[in-house]
C-alpha cells in the first residue's frame, strides 16, 4: 500500500501534467486566424443563426398552407336541464277535424294551454376533428416566393458580416505580428550595443577606450531596454485585440507564425474595378427584389381566398340517470363547407400600403445607385493607395539596406578605433529606426492590400 504522502504527490504531478497539457500554446497562421474567427466570433456565429432563423421562417410560411387538423373533445352534465314553451298545436288539429266532420259545432272549440318540455340529455360526451385547408390566396403563394428571397438575403447578410470578421482579423493580425517584429528588431539591436558595450568596458578598464565611449553605449543601451519594454507591453495589448477579435479567450496562450513580409500579394493588374462580388452590394440588389415582391404583395390582395372545412364527431349522450348509458353508443356527425373571400373595400388601405411600398422601392433604387457608385470609387481609390504604399515600401526597403551598410562600416571603424561612439550608437539607432520604418511600411502595404480585397468583394471565400 502507498503512503499517503506518495498519493499526494503523485496527484500533483498529474495535474500539473495535465495543466501544461491545457495551457499548450496554439500556433496561427493568417489563414488559420481567418478560419477560427468565422467559426468562434460572435459576429459570425450570429449570421449563421440569421440563415437558420430565415430557413425556419419559410417552414413557418409554408405550415399555414398545409392541412390544419385540430382534436377535441368535450363532456357536458346537465345540472339542470333547460326548458321551453311550445304552444298547444295537438287540440286544434283534434278539433278541426271534428268540426270539418260535423261532429262538433265551432263554438265548442277550446284551444289548450301552452306546454313546458325539455330537451337535452343529462350528460353528453363530443369527440371531434376539424380539418381547415387554405385551397387559394395569392398572398400565400407570393409569400413562399418572398421566404426564400428573404433566405438569400439572409446569406448575403451573412457574407458582408464574413467580409467584416475577416477584415478585423486580418487588420488585428498584422498589427499583432509587426509588434512581434519590432520587439526582436530592439531585442536584437539591445543584444548587439550591450555585446559592444561589455568590450568596450573591457577595453577602457585595459586604458584603451574612453569613458565617454562606455557612458554612451550605456546611454543607448538603457533607451532601448525601455524601448523594448513597451514595445512588449504594446505587443501584449495588440494580441489581445487579436484574441478578442477571433473569439478566443484572451488568456489563452497564442503565437503568430509567419513573417509580415511573406503575407504580401502581387498588385492585381486589371484596370476596370469590378464591385460584383461585393456584398454589399449583393445585398442592396436583393433588397430591391424584396421590396419588388412587397409591391405585388399588396397587389394580390385584391384577389379572392378560398378554404375548404371539415369536421367529423361522435356524439354520446346519458339515457336516463346523470352518467347512465353515457360512452356506450355513439352517433356520428360529418359536415365540410367552402369558405370565399371576396375583397370588396377596406377603405383605400391596400392602395395607400402599395403607394408606400412603390415609395420605398424608389427610395431604395436611389440607395443602390449611390452605393454603387460609392463603391466603385472606393476599388478605384483601394487601387491607387496600394501603388503608393508599394512605392514608399521600395522606398523604405533601400533605406533600411542603407542604413545596414552604414551601421556594418561604422562598427567595422569603431572597432579598429577610427570611429567614436556616438557615431556608432547614432548608426545602430538609425538602423534600427529604418528597420522599424521598413516594416512599417510593410504593414501599410499590407493595410492597402486588404482594402482591394475587400473594394473588390475577395475577402471571403465563395
Amino acid at each position: 500500500m502507498k503512503h499517503p504522502k506518495t498519493r499526494v504527490l503523485i496527484s500533483a504531478i498529474l495535474m500539473l501534467f495535465s495543466l501544461s497539457v491545457s495551457a499548450q500554446t496554439q500556433k496561427m497562421t493568417l489563414s488559420q486566424a481567418v478560419d477560427y474567427a468565422l467559426s468562434h466570433s460572435a459576429q459570425a456565429q450570429n449570421a449563421n443563426l440569421d440563415i437558420k432563423n430565415s430557413e425556419q421562417e419559410v417552414k413557418s410560411i409554408v405550415s399555414t398552407g398545409l392541412p390544419q387538423v385540430n382534436g377535441s373533445f368535450n363532456f357536458t352534465h346537465n345540472v339542470q336541464i333547460a326548458s321551453m314553451q311550445l304552444p298547444d298545436f295537438i287540440s286544434p288539429a283534434v278539433y278541426g277535424v271534428l268540426i270539418n266532420e260535423g261532429l262538433l259545432p265551432q263554438d265548442r272549440f277550446r284551444a289548450g294551454m301552452p306546454q313546458t318540455v325539455q330537451f337535452g340529455a343529462p350528460s353528453s360526451l363530443t369527440g371531434m376533428v376539424n380539418l381547415n385547408q387554405l385551397v387559394f390566396d395569392g398572398t400565400y403563394f407570393l409569400g413562399l416566393k418572398a421566404a426564400k428571397q428573404y433566405v438569400l438575403l439572409s446569406e448575403f447578410l451573412r457574407d458582408n458580416t464574413h467580409a467584416s470578421v475577416s477584415e478585423q482579423t486580418q487588420k488585428a493580425f498584422f498589427g499583432a505580428l509587426i509588434a512581434e517584429q519590432n520587439v526582436g528588431l530592439v531585442d536584437q539591436s539591445l543584444i548587439n550595443i550591450r555585446k559592444t558595450y561589455e568590450e568596450t568596458l573591457a577595453l577602457q578598464k585595459a586604458g584603451f577606450a574612453e569613458q565617454l565611449d562606455v557612458d554612451r553605449l550605456k546611454l543607448s543601451m538603457t533607451q532601448l531596454e525601455t524601448q523594448s519594454l513597451n514595445l512588449k507591453l504594446q505587443r501584449d495589448v495588440l494580441m489581445k485585440i487579436l484574441k478578442v477579435t477571433i473569439g478566443m479567450d484572451v488568456n489563452a496562450p497564442l503565437e503568430l507564425e509567419g513573417d509580415l513580409a511573406n503575407y504580401l500579394k502581387v498588385a492585381p493588374t486589371a484596370t476596370k474595378a469590378d464591385i460584383q462580388n461585393r456584398p454589399e452590394y449583393q445585398v442592396l440588389q436583393q433588397q430591391l427584389i424584396m421590396d419588388s415582391m412587397n409591391i405585388k404583395r399588396y397587389k394580390v390582395g385584391y384577389l379572392p381566398s378560398l378554404t375548404l372545412n371539415a369536421s367529423y364527431q361522435q356524439n354520446s349522450f346519458a339515457s336516463e340517470a346523470e352518467f347512465k348509458g353515457l360512452g356506450k353508443t355513439w352517433n356520428p356527425g360529418t359536415s365540410y363547407g367552402f369558405n370565399l373571400s371576396i375583397p370588396i373595400f377596406d377603405g383605400l388601405y391596400k392602395q395607400a400600403k402599395l403607394s408606400q411600398a412603390k415609395i420605398q422601392l424608389e427610395q431604395d433604387q436611389n440607395t443602390f445607385r449611390q452605393t454603387a457608385n460609392s463603391l466603385l470609387f472606393q476599388a478605384e481609390q483601394s487601387k491607387l493607395n496600394l501603388q503608393m504604399q508599394e512605392r514608399t515600401l521600395a522606398t523604405q526597403k533601400q533605406s533600411r539596406d542603407l542604413a545596414l551598410t552604414i551601421y556594418e562600416t561604422t562598427l567595422k571603424k569603431f572597432n579598429e578605433g577610427v570611429a567614436t561612439s556616438f557615431e556608432l550608437v547614432k548608426a545602430d539607432s538609425d538602423k534600427t529606426a529604418a528597420e522599424i520604418d521598413y516594416h512599417n511600411a510593410i504593414y501599410q502595404r499590407l493595410l492597402a492590400q486588404i482594402e482591394l480585397d475587400k473594394s473588390l468583394g475577395n475577402l471571403i471565400k465563395k
